[in-house]
């Protein structure tokens, strides 16, 4: 398979190592915080699946997990075990075998890690350790496996995956990295037939000082920086003298084991923020599926099979009859320490850029963060979702606030409505970039009893949850109580369209009052006051493109300046406040995009257009456009540049719905271009469109692979 050419990886490595970085520790992870840092999941990615890979086991929250002996936190050291006492039945749909899915609550974005342990699982058929970083919404921002195997593998295999090609560009291994390369593809979807399957990313096997299955433990560090990523493995005794520092300089380490570097791999385009992971599951598939069972080696390299080793026909039926098989089948961690990068000088360009977010304190009436980026804006800002809201963080929030400092602590007061359950919080700049997540926590509304539930209820006017649709759908932007004799200014900044109001409360009906103004924050011109009532949707004027913020608060229609005669609302606009731009001339651009082949909008560019204010243009993509590299001319607003998917050249023929995009943005278009021959481009908003209204219905896409 072809590589990049040696002299030129060569150079590369000469170049790395004078630019080497030193760190700084940041945080520790270990026995004295692990349990509160650390999420025991109870499912796989997905909620509705056990195991992302089908996996024979019942993971485990901390709680049963303790109980159990299945984690424990002592002696400065932190143990993660399987069930190896209990004798199960042979049957596929359980009870399956106890063991864990470890999550960091906290992510990173570039710096590096070092794991200290004092154990590593024992190869076992039907056994499938790992220790891993994934991003979200996998494979787009990545995933690095740095210790993975399964049955009897004889060496670690770590592995990287990345999104397809057309959406984040080529991502090879270095070959001058020390271990045996596998294949060097890391498109999560390449396949060989030879050397590579689909899923399989790029993969090594460390055949160098090796740690896998260690009952001595090893030391593994993760070096990410805007230019490479590095995976270093040692065993115990041969790590650097610096290994243990707060302060370490990377440039004395030598060799990597895995290697990803420019131009080989952007790395910044590539991978997101990360989430650390330790997962112990049992069967599945690739090692429980017959062919690896019953057909290829148990070692990968020649040999019996675990069917002939185990003398059992399945890998369920083997690890259900044999529990202490799986006795020493655990991580044991020292600690996991995560480093920042030391500035290199004061140029941006020369230094990480690092998130950090984290939940400080939980209280029915707080929930405070801890953050910090190099991006820091006074527009940047924290907000929390449902752990299982899959928009987020592109639509709406539970509640947010902004985080204007390079890094602070920030509280966020959680609405009356925001139930008991788990969330997940985002650090994000202002077009909603992620600089830092939190991958997941809990939130436990102190109870009351009846009493002040009661008063409680009626404390409280009104309560409103802000919607981007007109008709109360999609996603919630802001919930808000409002108490009796006060009122509250919302901001909608152009992403409200109607207002759900809750029956919870004690305002009259028809008194709910929403008072519309020009600019964020109840200033500017004010536009005069429209009404609603309790357990209603509440559509907004002007479908919210002409103002920025509302004050809302129960009052009489009746005791309003308006109807008393003593006061007048600013005349409308002739251009709505969200539709404002530089240029609001009928004639005016709305935008202006080059079409590219690649999905990171690189590649050739297939068109050049620009789109007048209030019309819209078909482009035919000739299956050779994967991305839209939109400029900042034009007055089109955020989020509001519509595109239309067609079957055919000319806009016609199946119609696969809409995406929207906004100026001064890469969009990566649906099936990274296959499943259309052009584009309908033109600026609207997407709470006005056919679909979200209800009232058309787009093409099944499935099977249409046009080009």
């Amino acid at each position: 398979m072809p590589s990049i050419a040696s002299c030129l990886l060569a150079g590369l490595a000469v170049v790395d190592r004078a630019v080497a970085a030193k760190y700084s520790l940041s945080q520790t992870y270990d026995s004295s915080n692990f349990l509160k840092e650390f999420h025991f999941r109870e499912t796989g990615t997905v909620p509705e699946r056990q195991d992302d890979n089908w996996a024979w086991v019942k993971y485990q929250n901390v709680k049963d997990a303790e109980e159990k002996g299945l984690v424990s936190v002592k002696d400065e050291k932190v143990y993660l075990g399987v069930d190896f006492k209990t004798k199960l039945k042979n049957n596929e749909e359980g009870p399956r075998r106890d063991t864990l899915r470890v999550q960091s609550k906290w992510s990173f974005r570039e710096g590096l890690v070092i794991t200290r342990f004092y154990h590593m699982p024992k190869p076992v058929c039907g056994a499938w350790p790992a220790y891993w970083t994934v991003g979200e919404n996998w494979p787009l921002y990545g995933e690095i496996d740095m210790y993975e195997g399964w049955n009897l593998h004889s060496v670690n295999k770590p592995a990287i995956h990345t999104a397809p090609k057309g959406t984040v560009g080529q991502c090879y291994l270095d070959s001058s990295a020390q271990s045996k390369i596998v294949s060097e593809d890391c498109d999560n979807q390449f396949q060989n037939n030879r050397n590579a399957w689909a899923g399989q990313g790029c993969q090594v096997e460390e055949e160098k000082d090796g740690i896998w299955g260690s009952p001595d433990g090893g030391i593994q560090a993760l070096e990410w920086t805007k230019d490479t990523i590095k995976l270093y493995t040692w065993q115990i005794g041969n790590a650097p003298k610096n290994i243990d520092s707060d302060n370490p300089d990377t440039s004395s380490w030598g060799t990597p084991s895995v290697q990803l570097s420019s131009p080989g791999c952007d790395t910044s385009k590539a991978f997101g923020n990360q989430t650390i992971l330790f997962t112990l599951p049992l069967c599945g598939d690739p090692p429980g599926k017959h062919q690896f069972w019953s057909q290829l080696p148990a070692d990968s390299k020649s040999g019996k099979t675990c069917h002939q080793i185990t003398g059992a026909d399945t890998c369920v039926k083997y690890v259900a009859e044999n529990p202490e098989a799986f006795k020493d089948f655990y991580f044991g961690i020292n600690d996991v320490r995560l480093f920042v990068q030391d500035a290199q000088g004061s140029d941006d360009d020369n230094r990480n850029t690092k998130g950090q977010l984290s939940l400080d304190s939980s209280s029915s009436s707080a929930l405070t963060f801890k953050y910090a980026t190099s991006q820091s804006s006074g527009d940047n800002w924290v907000g929390i979702w449902p752990e299982d809201d899959t928009q987020a963080p592109t639509w709406g929030s539970t509640t947010w606030d902004y985080a204007k400092e390079s890094s602070g602590s920030l509280k966020l007061t959680p609405p009356s409505s925001m139930k008991a359950g788990k969330y997940k919080a985002y650090l994000l700049s202002s077009d909603r970039k992620i600089l830092a997540f939190l991958s997941t926590f809990d939130y436990k509304p102190e109870s009351s009893d009846s009493s002040d539930s009661d008063s409680s209820s009626s404390s409280v006017a009104f309560s409103v949850k802000t919607h981007y649709y007109v008709n109360c759908g999609g996603s919630v932007n802001n919930n808000v109580d409002v108490k009796p004799g006060n009122g509250v200014c919302v901001r909608t900044n152009c992403d409200v369209g109607s207002l759900e109001i809750p029956s919870v409360g004690s305002c009259p009906d028809g008194q709910v009052r929403i008072s519309y103004w020009q600019n964020a924050d109840c200033g500017g011109d004010w536009y005069g006051y429209g009404y609603g009532s309790r357990g209603t949707c509440r559509g907004l004027w002007s479908n919210g493109w002409g103002f920025k913020s509302l004050w809302i608060s129960c009052a009489d229609p009746a005791s309003d300046c308006i109807q008393q005669g003593t006061c007048t609302a600013a005349p409308e606009p002739v251009t709505e406040v969200c539709r404002a731009g530089a240029d609001t001339k009928p004639d005016a651009a709305a935008f202006h995009l080059k079409t590219r082949y690649s999905g990171s909008c690189t590649g050739a560019v297939n068109n050049e257009v620009t789109v007048p204010h209030g019309n819209g243009q078909c482009i035919d993509t000739g299956c050779a456009v994967g991305s839209l590299e939109i400029d900042s001319v034009g007055n089109c607003p955020d989020g509001e540049l519509r595109i239309s998917y067609w079957d055919q050249p000319g806009c016609g023929g199946k119609w696969f719905g809409y995406g929207y995009a906004s100026r001064s943005t890469c969009r990566t278009l649906w099936s990274g271009g296959w499943n259309f021959k052009s584009l309908w481009v033109s600026c609207a908003k997407q709470s006005d469109d056919c679909v979200s209204r209800g009232t058309c219905a787009i093409d099944d896409p499935s099977g249409n692979n046009v080009c």
